[in-house]
């Protein structure tokens, strides 16, 4: 009886004695009527008079009747000339795991209503044989997301082959960098990657509604635009930062991003918006509304191009630090107006080769009109000491961290216009012999002793007219220490700061 239910979930082709994953969405996403399907995708290609040369696509997966157009227009330019193979990247909806997600052995095909799609059976083994694709196969079951775009590959490229894979919702950033690497291999003339995605999903069914009327449609239209721009750019950061930050509801978010990688890291082109629209203003109703982008691009594919390690920052110029203080602020206003803030950052021209270089950094925020030295003046204060990552990287963090600073209750929207924000970036610390190597407004301070440890920016001390002493009393008892903790058996790093900042 359990072999017999198997054979009804998977299916079972009688002539080749071999598994097929049948349609879960046929009737309900799109048409279970053959000749309809074909009908409905053929017109959906048509759309679109774009050359066909894209080696890779960004495309939606709802009903055919709400994106259907939409991804017509990026499959209608995909270069199917000599094309063999496609690989399929999508987000699991039922499922919760890291990495991806391979269909269970023995499946050698996808159905649709206009017949079998083959699975490149050689590839997918290959794949499974690392961890990072060690995903549920069950999660392909009930799963839509590569479905959906099965048809348009079935009108316009009948013969491929696929490398279906779902990349789970707990998939971080080194994980994307790892699989996207790992496809390289894959990847000739004759392959193309698609990604399946839906972008913003705004209203209560999807328990995100940070924006209301009017000019809902215009601010749901603008934040897809500005997002899927990141990834025509071929921007893993701008794009990943801009939709962890604001929270947007992009569905496939995790196999845009190892997309973005595989891109940023094993491709010689460039990336276009075709077209983002949204549900609402197909049905013209906000509502419920789910945003729908077209993103090709047209180039070639390279071997992995493995960057060396970022230098360690030197000193910014007045102009540097402006860009510092402007990200910073960006990541506040996406993050707390779950806007497009970030992403228009990241688009904008401007200094940004200090931000890729490694640095620390605090962001501060400061309630504008309060003098320094005034207690009532600081409304948060947090960052990265450590150079371990880019500048952009540590201010991008150090802002939302700032946010939700513990000392103080958590930021809110309504306060940004109060707050002056200032970014220190930091020297990489440096362990000296003991307090009488600090200079009191020249060094920031880090003391450790045992399991305590505390950090003063350099300024802390002048703002507050302390001496050395006194800076290290006030320092040990915010490391959780005596007053005098600090006289025998602590550490000491020090390290300076170029501060900048909106009033400077």
């Amino acid at each position: 009886m359990k072999a017999l239910l198997t054979a009804i979930v998977i299916g079972v082709s009688a002539s080749a004695g071999a598994a097929t994953r049948p349609p879960a969405v046929a009737g309900s996403f799109y048409t279970d009527n053959p000749k309809q399907l074909r009908f409905v995708v053929e017109q959906a290609l048509k759309t679109s008079p774009a050359a066909r040369d894209a080696r890779a696509l960004v495309v939606p997966h709802a009903g055919y009747a709400f994106s259907g157009e939409v991804a017509g227009k990026a499959f209608a330019t995909l270069d199917t000339e000599g094309l063999r193979r496609v690989i399929i990247l999508g987000p699991s909806h039922h499922r919760a795991f890291a990495g991806g997600a391979l269909p269970a052995r023995g499946v050698d095909s996808f159905t649709t209503p206009l017949g079998e799609v083959r699975v490149d059976r050689p590839a997918v083994e290959s794949l499974r044989k690392i961890s990072d694709f060690n995903g549920p196969p069950a999660a392909h079951g009930p799963e839509h997301s590569l479905e959906v775009e099965l048809p348009f590959l079935q009108v316009i490229a009948p013969d491929v082959v696929i490398i279906p894979i779902l990349v789970g919702n707990e998939t971080d950033t080194e994980i994307a960098r790892r699989m996207a690497e790992a496809l390289v291999p894959l990847l000739d003339d004759g392959t193309a990657v698609i990604v399946s995605s839906d972008f913003t999903h705004h209203g209560h069914r999807y328990r995100w509604t940070p924006f209301s009327e009017p000019d809902l449609g215009a601010k749901l239209l603008h934040l897809g635009e500005v997002t899927a721009g990141r990834l025509a750019a071929i921007d893993p950061d701008g794009f990943t930062y801009q939709v962890e930050v604001s929270g947007d509801t992009v569905c496939g978010v995790r196999p845009a991003m190892v997309l973005a990688e595989l891109l940023a890291h094993a491709f010689d082109g460039v990336g276009e918006v075709l077209e983002v629209t949204t549900s609402g203003h197909r049905i013209g109703t906000w509502e419920l509304s789910v945003t729908y982008a077209a993103v090709a691009f047209r180039g070639s594919w390279t071997g992995w191009k493995r960057p060396g390690l970022a230098p360690l920052l030197g000193r910014m110029s007045p102009v540097q630090g402006a860009e510092a203080v402007a990200l910073a602020r960006a990541t506040l206003e996406s993050l707390l107006l779950h806007d497009g803030s970030l992403a228009e950052w990241y688009a904008a021209a401007g200094e940004r080769e200090a931000l890729r270089a490694r640095a620390g950094a605090f962001v501060t925020l400061n309630h504008k009109g309060v003098k320094v030295g005034d207690p009532r003046r600081l409304r948060a204060c947090m960052g990265l000491i450590e150079a371990g990552q880019s500048l952009s990287e540590a201010v991008v963090r150090a802002a939302v961290w700032a946010s939700k600073d513990p000392r103080f209750p958590r930021l809110k929207a309504g306060e940004l216009g109060a707050l002056e924000v200032e970014v220190s970036v930091l020297s990489p610390p440096r362990r000296v012999a003991g307090p009488a190597a600090i200079e009191v407004g020249k060094h920031g301070v880090i003391l450790e002793k045992g399991s305590h440890r505390a950090v003063f920016l350099p300024h802390v001390a002048t703002e507050q007219g302390w001496d050395r002493r006194t800076m290290l009393d006030n320092l040990a008892r915010k490391a959780g220490l005596p007053s005098d903790g600090w006289r025998e058996g602590a550490l000491f790093d020090v390290f300076t700061a170029q501060i900048f900042g909106e009033d400077h």
